[in-house]
């Protein structure tokens, strides 16, 4: 079974299964899902947890153990197995695995257990009155299609948390904020959102906030000013995103945003660069035949990508994104010259505006 964290609550409410895979790019809900199996494990009488952590050596037979026993005290336990450093269970060594670094190389392979394989053989037959919970980080569509996750998903449920679009960003606030009790007007909302783009703890943590310093209050835009931090988390590719999309206001406080963050200049300025590369495969291709969704296949763009690239394919011309990558070579030139840095970053405000949709007019000397 697939699951999304927005669906996990009613899937609970009909009861457990004996596997569980909680992973993604949100670490805040994923948090959230596994603190939502732990509670409803805990009412159906798991009493009991174990938490494995798998690292370099791990020993793959204590995973084992933990399944196959239970202590005097709990008819039921949970083991909980954190892949923190990777998504691939790899190989970790048995119990009786000599630690010496001189033990003979056939016999230390002969010895080493696959992981992957474990957890395969344990969703084909999941141990009884043992609810096994993994968590890991991000995992791309191969490594979901992998034998062991694809094992555990079909024995149990597997919930992947996906990064929150900056399209959704703003319906997701409004929600936790309706969640929480809080009663915002969409003014309010607007500005929670923007101050805390791209950062889903920090959203939770100011709705929280929020909720205890106006508990039975409308809330405004004042009171968003009064109570939150300006949180929002940026990257140069959410900027080439809102530059795409000709998000001209976005973008240029996106901008804004990673100066003030003390950011490298060239840090920005590669992303950028590659986002107009490729943008220039897909103009030349869409102006041959006028076709977005064939342009964008044409010059490989990533299908996630599509929908920005599809925004900016109708609005331009080849030759301006040809001229604004005649002034990003300028402005890797500025950053790279003595003194140079402030007016690279000037020089980047003005066509990544451009590109975007707006003109900065600047006042002459």
């Amino acid at each position: 079974m697939r699951l999304r964290p927005e669906q996990l609550a009613q899937h609970l409410g009909q009861g457990l299964l004996p596997i569980y895979v909680v992973a993604g790019e949100e670490p805040l809900l994923i948090e959230e899902s596994l603190d939502a199996i732990r509670a409803r494990a805990r009412q159906d009488g798991y009493t009991e947890r174990e938490v494995h952590e798998v690292e370099r050596g791990f020993d793959w037979s204590r995973l084992l153990g933990s399944c196959a026993s239970l202590s005097l005290f709990a008819s039921r336990k949970i083991v909980e197995l954190r892949l923190p450093k990777g998504p691939n269970p790899g190989r970790g060594r048995a119990a009786d695995e000599s630690d010496d670094d001189g033990e003979d190389a056939g016999a230390g392979a002969a010895q080493k257990v696959d992981g992957a394989r474990l957890l395969a053989e344990l969703a084909r037959r999941p141990p009884q009155d043992v609810l096994l919970l993994l968590s890991t980080g991000k995992l791309d569509h191969r490594q979901q299609q992998a034998a062991w996750y694809v094992a555990m998903e079909s024995a149990g449920a597997a919930v992947y948390a996906a990064p929150i679009t900056l399209e959704r960003w703003p319906a997701w606030v409004a929600q936790r904020l309706r969640a929480a009790g809080v009663d915002a007007d969409q003014e309010a909302v607007q500005l929670l959102a923007e101050r805390t783009e791209g950062n889903a703890l920090a959203a939770q943590q100011d709705i929280e906030k929020l909720a205890l310093l106006y508990p039975q209050t409308a809330v405004g835009v004042e009171q968003v000013r009064i109570g939150v931090a300006d949180s929002a988390r940026f990257d140069a590719f959410d900027l080439g995103d809102r530059m795409l999309g000709g998000d001209a206001a976005g973008a240029v406080r996106t901008l804004s945003r990673l100066r003030e963050e003390g950011l490298d200049v060239l840090a920005v300025l590669g992303p950028l660069t590659w986002v107009l590369r490729q943008w220039a495969q897909a103009q030349a291709q869409f102006a041959r035949h006028g076709d977005v969704q064939r342009a964008c296949s044409e010059a490989r763009i990533a299908r996630a990508r599509m929908t920005a690239f599809a925004a900016a394919l109708p609005r331009v011309r080849a030759t301006q994104i040809y001229g604004w990558l005649r002034q990003a070579n300028t402005v890797d030139r500025l950053a790279k010259s003595t003194g140079g840095k402030e007016q690279a970053w000037e020089e980047l405000l003005t066509w990544v505006a451009a590109a975007a949709g707006r003109r900065i007019v600047r006042p002459s000397a």
